[in-house]
């Protein structure tokens, strides 16, 4: 009963989930149950495969089982992080009207120091007919698939993830859909193409936007975000924070050999055990040589300083970055995350997982002008609160937070930023977020009159800093809880539509 009150709740029919118990078994995880409905094997006839092959398969070919492929063609374009809403710029009802595909858009894996803007042109002759629209929720909104359709290659390096995808969500969105509550879902982690199927089917079909934080930061890595905002008008946060390493760590140009050309970090490294070890190791290759390596000394060094994240700390010296200058490359106030309690391998491995707020104050600076009074967030996953102090950055008066996060780290971490920035909304923690009920939901929603923007972070797991190991750990991506943020997104919207 409780599996069949959660899928109800994610917005599935009666008859959908009764047909999802009835082929696959009670015993099978409600992520299973969710992902059987969406991918239409509930109508099927043929035999229900392996319980436990289909959760663990969500891998390229399972996102993407029932399209047949083609080929691409690819050319690149200049690029700036203004060009990402630009892009929109595609009219596709002319393009339509033409009897032509619209163009598909995406921003790619770029290679460091590179500006480029990476356009796909699929055939557009499809003789294939268009997937069905699916409604998911009581808000009338539609499950618009057509981006699923397009033929793409299922060989694709994970390096690649992005190409499938176009760069504009929410060009053309179904107006039940793009209207508040707003809502907002991020991970920086380097998720598989069929994570991003599934995500994007579970939010509407909204196509997954990609960015690159190396043009708002000292940090070049790639963030994938699907939400309902607005794309006209964004700006950058002021003051921005710094743009290379050498802004962020300025004592480092000193020791900075003219042979290290990196100019942001390519990476977050958590640090392992053996970290003082190597960076003995590399010093002592650089005295040896008296500090002019060989070429193939160089390529060693620079690999090992950007796998591991280090920088020159003295004459032939590396180091790991610390804490603190993370915590200003990522646009975190000094100190965030440092506590009794926080180990160094902890600072670093929460400081990993979290959203760089310059990056993401961009795509939620539109939130500024909407909501000139402040507004009400509800914050799945919080991590160390990157939601939170990026809105407080854009300026945005926070009338109240619910945050859900099951980490007492975080939480404190978030609870003291609160209160050392002066907020004056109210703050309420919650640690599962299984809690929240549709009861629980509502009353929250009367407590505070609304809710107007909900965020989530892909959750990573919990760290307790007693290895290196277990701080190295990659997250990957955490179905189950996925479908948590979906059913109490889905509450939400509802029953805010019902108060209007």
């Amino acid at each position: 009963m409780d599996k069949t009150l959660h899928l109800l709740e994610m917005g599935f029919s009666e008859n959908e989930v009764s047909l999802a118990i009835e082929k696959f078994g009670s015993d099978v995880p409600i992520s299973e149950l969710a992902e059987s409905i969406f991918s239409g094997e509930i109508y099927s006839n043929r035999v229900a495969r392996n319980k436990v092959g289909r959760s663990s398969g969500m891998g390229m070919e399972n996102g993407l089982r029932h399209h047949s492929y083609d080929t691409v063609k690819i050319k690149t374009e200049d690029f700036s992080p203004h060009t990402v809403s630009q892009s929109r710029k595609l009219n596709n009802r002319e393009e339509t009207s033409r009897g032509k595909r619209p163009k598909e858009v995406y921003s790619g894996n770029l290679p460091d120091g590179a500006s480029q803007f990476r356009h796909i042109d699929f055939e557009e002759n499809h003789k294939g007919k268009r997937p069905k629209q699916e409604y998911i929720d009581d808000s009338s909104s539609f499950l618009d698939s057509s981006w699923l359709e397009e033929k793409v290659s299922p060989i694709v390096p994970r390096s690649e993830v992005q190409t499938i995808f176009r760069s504009n969500p929410c060009k053309s969105l179904d107006k039940m859909v793009a209207k508040s509550p707003y809502f907002f879902y991020g991970d920086v982690v380097n998720t598989s193409v069929g994570c991003w199927t599934k995500i994007s089917q579970f939010l509407y079909a909204i196509e997954p936007e990609f960015v690159s934080t190396q043009f708002f930061s000292a940090l070049n890595r790639k963030e994938g975000y699907v939400h309902n905002l607005p794309v006209s008008k964004r700006f950058h946060i002021l003051p921005k924070s710094p743009m290379t390493i050498e802004e962020a760590i300025p004592h480092t140009k000193k020791w900075w050999p003219s042979w290290d050309t990196r100019k942001q970090l390519s990476c977050i490294s958590s640090g392992t055990s053996e970290i003082s070890q190597l960076c003995d190791r590399l010093g002592k290759i650089l005295i040896d040589s008296k500090g002019v390596p060989s070429p193939e000394q160089k390529g060693y060094i620079l690999h090992h300083c950007q796998k591991f994240n280090l920088v020159w700390a003295g004459q032939y010296k590396l180091s790991p970055v610390d804490p603190e200058y993370l915590e200003r490359i990522l646009g975190y106030p000094m100190g965030h995350t440092q506590a009794d309690e926080n180990s160094l391998l902890q600072r670093l491995a929460l400081l990993r997982h979290c959203f760089q707020t310059d990056t993401l104050g961009y795509h939620l600076s539109v939130l500024n002008p909407m909501f000139p009074e402040g507004l009400t967030v509800l914050s799945v996953f919080s991590g160390i609160g990157g939601a939170e102090v990026t809105l407080n950055r854009l300026g945005i008066k926070l009338k109240g937070v619910i945050s859900v996060d099951t980490s007492e780290a975080n939480r404190r971490i978030l609870k003291r930023w609160w209160r050392s920035s002066g907020q004056i909304g109210e703050l309420v923690q919650i640690e599962d977020i299984q809690t929240l009920t549709t009861k629980k939901v509502e009353s929250l929603i009367e407590k505070f009159g609304s809710i107007d923007f909900i965020v989530c972070q892909n959750p990573v797991p919990h760290v307790s800093g007693s290895s290196s190991a277990e701080i190295d750990f990659l997250p990957g991506f955490d179905f189950s809880s996925f479908c948590e943020f979906v059913r109490v997104l889905q509450r939400v919207r509802s029953t805010m539509q019902r108060k209007r």
